[in-house]
């Protein structure tokens, strides 16, 4: 068994933290912490569901083991730490900031995609 060091990113809005100890591969352990931070999952963990936040949905950030990974549509993409300094960053600054950080978190993704539906939920643009 090792001890595998989790954070959960809600970028510009909550970081959780915390050690899971299993024998899962990476992509295993993203897929398990992606069923215990959705609500109706039926596998939500403890810090979720006292932390009342919302589900982890797409262009949110997983880190495993200093490896960080962004929620797409459909799996995982691999990110750098930079990369999630950068989105914080411009999260934080964004006009629709005061609406709240996952609308200024879609609408950062939607100008940062050339087409803008591969970086927004499930294609749904919110402006």
């Amino acid at each position: 068994m090792k001890k595998n060091l989790i954070h959960v990113i809600y970028p510009d809005e909550a970081v959780y933290s915390f050690v899971t100890i299993n024998n899962l591969s990476q992509e295993d352990n993203l897929e398990r912490v992606f069923a215990e931070w959705n609500s109706g999952s039926g596998m939500e963990c403890k810090m979720f569901i006292e932390s009342k936040k919302r589900s982890l949905s797409v262009n949110d950030i997983v880190a495993v083991n200093n490896v960080y990974y962004q929620c797409m549509p459909f799996g995982w993409k691999e990110v750098t730490a930079e990369y999630v300094n950068e989105l914080e960053k411009e999260v934080a600054i964004h006009p629709r900031r005061f609406e709240g950080a996952w609308f200024a978190l879609n609408d950062v993704m939607y100008g940062r995609s050339p087409d803008g539906v591969e970086a927004t939920l499930d294609g749904i643009d919110v402006f």
